[in-house]
C-alpha cells in the first residue's frame, strides 16, 4: 500500500523499541495537529532481524505493516499508511521530500555506535524532525525551550513555534547564550528583543534568561537549564557552517541532540521555518 497524503507526519520505522516509542509521538502529534501520518519502512538489517525473530519473510511485511497503521488509527483516531521501500537511510531524506511531509519524528537507539548516518539525514531534512531518544513519555510541548544562540537565523525559530503554539497552551522558555565581547554581546541583547516581540505580538508567554558561563560552556548549561526548568522540547536550528553546510552537523549541535538526559528535540534548517506546511 502506498498513499501520498497531503503535509503528512513521516516516521522510519524499523521495527526496533526506540521506532515504536517514535510512533506514540508522531501518534500523539498527528492527533493534536489533525495531520495524516505515513509510516517508512527501509527493508534494512533491523528489518530482516525482525523478520527472522518473528519467523516471517518479506512478503509479510505488508501485513505487519497493515496492522500497526490500523492500530494506530484506531488508538489516535488519525488517517495512517505506510510505505516499503528497498533503500538506505540516507534515501529517506529524498522520500520525504517526494511526499511533501510537513515533520518527520525519528528515533537514536545507541546513538554512541550508530548514530552518524541518521544524523546526516536529521541534518539534512526537507522538513523538521523530532528526535526522541530511548523509552521516552509522550508530552505535549507546554514548556519549549528556545535556545537564542549567536547567529541571526536563530530568529527564524519563531515561525516553528507559531505553529506548536497553536496546538496546546505553550510557555517559550528563551535561553540566550552571553558572548564574550562586550560589542558582540549589545548585538545578541538586541536579537533577543527582537524574538521577545514577536512573541508579544502572538500572544505566546515566555520567559528570558541569559547565560551565566562563558559561551563556550553554552550547550552543557543550556542541558541543565533545559533539566532544571523540565523542558519539554529543545527547539535547535541548524548551526551555520562555511563548508559544505548540507553534510555536517555540528559540535553543539550532536551535544544537544545526544543528550544525556533523553530531553526530545526539533532540529530545522533555516529553509524548513519558510513553509506553510
Amino acid at each position: 500500500m502506498e498513499t501520498q497524503k497531503e503535509h503528512p507526519v513521516m516516521v522510519p520505522y524499523d521495527f526496533t523499541s526506540v521506532s515504536d516509542v517514535v510512533l506514540t509521538h508522531a501518534g500523539n502529534y498527528c492527533r493534536i495537529s489533525n495531520r495524516p501520518l505515513m509510516v517508512l519502512n527501509i527493508v534494512d538489517n533491523s528489518t530482516r532481524k525482525f523478520l527472522k525473530q518473528q519467523n516471517l519473510v518479506e512478503k509479510n511485511l505488508e501485513a505487519k505493516l497493515e496492522e500497526i497503521c490500523q492500530n494506530l488509527s484506531s488508538k489516535f483516531n488519525i488517517s495512517a499508511s505506510f510505505i516499503i521501500r528497498k533503500t538506505n537511510i540516507l534515501s529517506i531524506r529524498k522520500i520525504a521530500a517526494e511526499l511533501n511531509i510537513s515533520f518527520m519524528f525519528i528515533g537514536i537507539d545507541q546513538p554512541q555506535r550508530s548514530a552518524s548516518k541518521v544524523l546526516k539525514l536529521i541534518g539534512t531534512s526537507p522538513a523538521p524532525v523530532y528526535v526522541l531518544q530511548g523509552d521516552v513519555e509522550w508530552k505535549p510541548f507546554k514548556t519549549i525551550i528556545f535556545p537564542v544562540d549567536e547567529f541571526e537565523e536563530t530568529r527564524q525559530k519563531i515561525n516553528l513555534v507559531y505553529r506548536l503554539a497553536k496546538l496546546t497552551a505553550t510557555t517559550v522558555k528563551l535561553f540566550s547564550i552571553t558572548l564574550n565581547k562586550r560589542d558582540y554581546q549589545i548585538n545578541q541583547e538586541v536579537r533577543v528583543k527582537q524574538i521577545e516581540r514577536k512573541l508579544l505580538d502572538n500572544k505566546i508567554p515566555f520567559t528570558t534568561e541569559y547565560a551565566k558561563l562563558k559561551q563556550e560552556n553554552f550547550a552543557n548549561e543550556l542541558l541543565d537549564y533545559t533539566q532544571a526548568n523540565r523542558g519539554d522540547v529543545l527547539i535547535l536550528m541548524k548551526t551555520p557552517r562555511v563548508y559544505f553546510p548540507n553534510l555536517y552537523i555540528s559540535k553543539f549541535d550532536k551535544k544537544i541532540l545526544l543528550n544525556s538526559h533523553n530531553i526530545p528535540s526539533i532540529y530545522i534548517n533555516a529553509r524548513d521555518v519558510e513553509t506553510s506546511h
